[in-house]
């Protein structure tokens, strides 16, 4: 399960990568706007990507190991996150 979800933020993190590229590419081509949208959802990208990360660790290392049962307390954190 852990290489899975190894591979599915791997997988993430390129997109933001080809998204920064494009960004760069529309910089050199002094789009200025273009620039902007794909900055923004490039940053948007990669807040998802860290969200998705913590709340892994949370999922694999806090709770689990904690022994935690509230499993509605481990979402309200995901919530949070995400907002």
């Amino acid at each position: 399960m852990q290489n899975k979800k190894h591979a599915v933020l791997a997988a993430h993190l390129a997109r933001v990568e080809g998204q920064l590229a494009a960004a760069r590419a529309a910089l050199e081509a002094d789009d200025c706007s273009k620039t902007a949208r794909t900055l923004l959802a490039a940053m948007r990208s990669l807040q998802s990507a860290r969200a998705t990360c913590v709340s892994g660790f949370l999922s694999e290392r806090v709770y689990r190991n904690a022994k935690v049962a509230d499993t509605a307390l481990l979402e309200d954190v995901r919530a949070l996150m995400k907002a």
